[in-house]
């Protein structure tokens, strides 16, 4: 069945039908080719192959003067923890996650070190970054996060990930940076230096939006941060489940903050991506993300401190962006698959939220009482 649903290593050039090149299994084996046809390259061996055709490309795109994108992403540190036999025991830990990061940071050098071989790093962008925050239930290679929460949880551990911005005689050496951005910002920013204008429409003709902001006036220091706010979804969701407006961000989706159970290989109960959503609608969580990053002391009403005054902003932010939902209706879902039958409840409240979209936008309640 594995075999029938997936595919393995894929090449090939926009608008042609990729071919695989090939299978890919959670094995130590290394045979790409077998009888003169794809063969089979376990995961410990895939990186070597991904640094490969990334530096194949960047000599291959060198040859010319227009501005190439180049998107590489490594197996490692993914689960599950298998390092290159080259690089077995190389960390100080001799662990197979530690031994992993020894060989991706190796596999970027590599790269980097192309690109000034090349002499790209004149006039080259280059940003390291990750998808997500840390996976915190997976054994034994769970994820570590000074912040609260984990992937697919609205919790700034699920959504603060490093991130390096390089473009030697543009951006300063030893420079950070606290502003809002992310890593929707990176395909307008990627536009802008590349001299590229962003379609506005999609390839079925239909109007687009791109939620992106040019951030090069950051990474260059030249001028101030375009965004002022940061939404917070998890997988379903339309109005969002946390809202950042400066330095306060309101937390409305309490999810995984029950101790969610975890695979049958976890060692806790993790406070993760597993668990249900929780929401608490007109009284959230409220966080100064500049004084409490690790989000722990809710200010929202207690006995030292009131900030309810902090989602005047907050609703107005979120009333922004729903106006948008009629402007540009959000897609089908991908992933979508079913959770269970439709309701007539369900039925009626989305025709009801449609027309208030439609006629008067989005309020959040406010609290009310004392």
């Amino acid at each position: 069945m594995f075999k029938k649903v997936t595919r393995g290593a894929l090449s090939g050039k926009a608008g042609e039908t990729p071919h695989e090149d090939f299978k890919i299994n959670g094995q130590y084996v290394n045979t790409p080719v077998i009888d003169g046809k794809e063969g089979v390259v376990g995961i410990p061996f895939y990186d070597r192959y991904v640094e490969k055709a990334s530096i194949d490309y960047l000599t291959e795109n060198a040859k010319s003067d227009k501005p190439f994108f180049m998107s590489i992403n490594f197996m490692k540190n993914h689960q599950p923890g298998m390092p290159d036999p080259d690089y077995k025991g190389k960390s100080m830990s001799k662990s197979k996650y530690a031994d992993g990061i020894v060989e991706m940071d190796a596999r970027v050098g590599h790269i980097m070190d192309k690109v000034r071989e090349l002499g790209l790093d004149k006039n080259t962008l280059v940003v390291y970054t990750t998808d997500n925050g840390a996976w915190q239930d997976v054994y034994p290679d769970a994820g570590y996060t000074p912040f609260r929460g984990t992937k697919g949880t609205v919790r700034e551990g699920g959504n603060r990930v490093p991130a390096i911005a390089w473009m030697p005689g543009k951006i300063k050496a030893d420079v950070r940076n606290f502003d809002i951005v992310g890593g929707l910002d990176l395909m307008a920013t990627f536009a802008k230096v590349g001299g590229v204008t962003l379609p506005t429409k999609d390839r079925a003709g239909q109007p687009i939006i791109f939620d992106s902001f040019d951030i090069s006036p950051v990474l260059f220091g030249t001028g101030k941060d375009p965004r002022t706010n940061w939404f917070y979804f998890t997988e379903n969701e339309l109005s969002p489940g946390a809202v950042r407006v400066g330095n306060y961000k309101a937390v409305f989706n309490l999810r995984g903050d029950d101790g969610a159970k975890t695979g049958g290989l976890a060692v806790d109960t993790n406070l993760g991506w597993k668990g249900p959503e929780s929401y608490v609608a007109a009284v959230p969580q409220i966080f100064d993300l500049w004084q409490d990053s690790q989000e722990r002391y809710d200010i929202f009403m207690n006995n030292f401190s009131e900030h309810t005054w902090t989602l005047v902003s907050i609703n107005e932010a979120v009333q922004e962006l729903m106006k948008t939902y009629v402007k540009y209706p959000p897609r089908k879902v991908q992933s979508e698959a079913y959770n269970g039958p439709i309701t007539l409840s369900q039925y009626e409240r989305f025709q009801h939220v449609r027309d208030a979209l439609s006629k008067q936008g989005f309020q959040m309640t406010m609290p009310a009482g004392n």
